[in-house]
């Protein structure tokens, strides 16, 4: 047989066969475990009450006292912030409730407009008093004097606050970038006899204070609205990067405001964001997304379980082969499951279909169920089938039937996650979730989820933002010292750092170890779940010092929390 023929006749096999593995990867093949059909009943999504200042009240006097000047404004945001680093706070519309404190932020501003004259002689009295008073707009009543300044310089132009340097490097919080939805504006200070403490990139004074026996001081950008767009993810382009990278540009407009807390405060008090008696965490997370994931991760598992550490695994509950995968959630799998629980692993929802167009789905109608609920990834960036309440109601019941748990974390897959997943997470009973980065969040603290990823009602589900992954170049095991590093810098501030490792790698999983062996003992280190509710009962606490005594109370219970006092070095745990 002449060569060209032989070479026809095999490009002719190559493509039958091409064409018959498209045609098979494009119909849906279901593999249904007997015995499991479900959930019953309906999911529905309900809208939260509106919140009140007075719902977020109350406490002892050393708390910062936030004196909410603008029920319209972002003060959630601040709520949302001030809980994540710790910073014990009551807020109020009261002025003369905020001046029973000794250090008070006037949120967002002052100005006549929203404060009465009686008022604001009051502030200014409170600060000639010792008191300590902190502002993000002094947009008037006459107080410039008592504030060191002339007046302010709004912007909306300015892309940078920068703070003294540090190791020889300036610290950096942005402000504006290209593709912003929307532009931030900022306050620059014309300074009289005030000190300078930071700067925006145009020169002009973003942080000063000054002493009239008070302390009194303005931060130039509204801390509440940054948080917000960070937690809300509405402020991705500031990101210097997406992951694996330092993610600080809110945690240290949060610093401003500790430092002005404990200047003001004689009995300032921290609450730890590391369970006792560490000082900073790793979280260790899996995704298992590909047909031999699960299996490789026993061997994973059983080398953490000798080094008495545990770790989450996201398990994707695909049924249905698709554009992306075959079927590997099947009644055969199942054994390797419920091993990877008895090693003492937790067991989280990675979804059913892992699409790339998961933040297109629509909400659904909360009856999805196994195994009549079929989504099928059609292409890269294509699906058809699929809703956010099935991908949440449908992993979430295999995974409580299958293995026998209330399945709490949740991580959509390629970290797609549309604007209704928080209220989605909380109707189907999750808890946490890690389903976007620490740099696009712009910090290194979990946070409370709002519904919508915008309105001011909170949800009852917390974010654990990734901070380190495994598949950006250099390869992880190549990157490993650069990985200890970073997660030491972050611990080194309290901050929290989280590990996504897909351990269907030898080489990943090596290095996981390895980094597991050079930081184990020094932080806390284990699974999503289990740190979130140590997380959750402290978030929700409410945890007060009168100068002799830490009390403890709230709705869920509180131990291991560590209590520090900044202005004597001392500490309590909380048992």
């Amino acid at each position: 047989m002449p060569v060209r023929t032989r070479i026809a006749i095999v490009g002719a096999l190559l493509l039958v066969g091409l064409l018959f593995f498209v045609h098979l990867r494009s119909q849906p093949a279901v593999s249904v475990i007997p015995g499991l059909a479900g959930p019953a009943g309906k999911t529905v999504v309900a809208p939260p009450p509106p919140p009140r200042v007075e719902d977020y009240g109350g406490g002892g006097a050393t708390r910062l006292a936030v004196l909410v000047t603008d029920v319209d404004s972002d003060w959630i945001g601040l709520v949302r912030a001030l809980r994540a680093r710790g910073i014990p706070a009551t807020f109020t519309r009261d002025p003369a409730e905020a001046m029973r404190h000794r250090a008070m932020l006037a949120y967002p501003l002052i100005s006549g407009k929203v404060l009465s004259g009686d008022h604001i002689r009051a502030l200014a009295a409170f600060v000639h008093g010792g008191g300590g008073l902190m502002t993000f707009d002094l947009a008037g009543g006459g107080l410039e004097p008592l504030f060191g300044i002339r007046g302010e310089i709004p912007g909306r132009a300015r892309s940078a606050l920068r703070w003294p340097a540090t190791a020889g490097a300036t610290a950096i919080t942005p402000l504006n970038a290209a593709g912003m939805e929307a532009t931030l504006g900022s306050q620059g200070l014309d300074v009289t006899t005030a000190t300078t403490l930071a700067r925006f990139d145009d020169g002009a004074a973003a942080l000063t204070c000054q002493s009239a026996v008070g302390r009194a001081c303005i931060l130039g950008v509204d801390v509440g609205s940054y948080a917000n767009r960070a937690f809300n993810l509405r402020a991705e382009p500031l990101a210097g990067g997406y992951v694996n990278g330092d993610a600080d540009g809110l945690d240290r407009l949060m610093n401003a405001v500790r430092d002005f807390y404990v200047a003001s405060e004689p009995n300032a008090y921290l609450i730890g964001t590391a369970p006792a008696p560490f000082g900073g965490s790793l979280i260790l997370t899996h995704d298992l997304d590909a047909g031999k994931a699960l299996a490789d991760s026993l061997a994973l598992a059983e080398a953490m379980r000798k080094r008495d550490v545990d770790a989450t695994f996201f398990m994707q509950t695909k049924y249905v082969r698709d554009w992306n995968d075959d079927v590997f959630f099947r009644a055969d799998t199942l054994p390797q499951l419920r091993r990877l629980k008895a090693l003492g692993m937790e067991v989280g929802s990675h979804s059913v279909a892992h699409a790339r167009a998961f933040n297109q789905f629509e909400l659904g109608d909360g009856t999805e169920a196994y195994p009549d609920y079929r989504p099928f990834v059609t292409s890269q960036t294509t699906a058809r089938g699929g809703t956010i309440l099935g991908e949440l109601r449908v992993s979430k019941y295999l995974l409580d039937s299958a293995i026998g748990q209330q399945t709490l974390a949740f991580r959509p897959g390629h970290l797609r996650n549309p604007a209704m997943l928080p209220q989605a997470l909380a109707a189907t009973g999750y808890r946490f979730t890690s389903d976007l980065t620490a740099e696009n969040a712009l910090t290194n603290y979990p946070f409370q989820l709002a519904y919508g990823r915008s309105g001011p009602g909170l949800m009852p589900v917390w974010e654990f933002p990734v901070t380190i992954e495994d598949e950006a170049a250099p390869p992880f095991a190549a990157r490993l010292d650069a990985s200890v590093a970073l997660v030491e810098r972050i611990a080194s501030r309290g901050g929290v750092a989280t590990l996504l490792v897909h351990p269907d790698h030898g080489s990943k999983r090596d290095a996981e170890l390895a980094l597991i062996d050079r930081l184990r003992g020094r932080y806390w280190i284990g699974g999503l779940s289990r740190f979130g509710e140590w997380w959750r009962a402290r978030d929700l606490a409410a945890i007060d010092y009168d100068g002799k005594q830490v009390t403890a109370r709230g709705p869920l219970p509180v131990h291991g929390v560590t209590v520090s006092f900044p202005r004597s070095g001392r500490t309590h745990v909380i048992p």
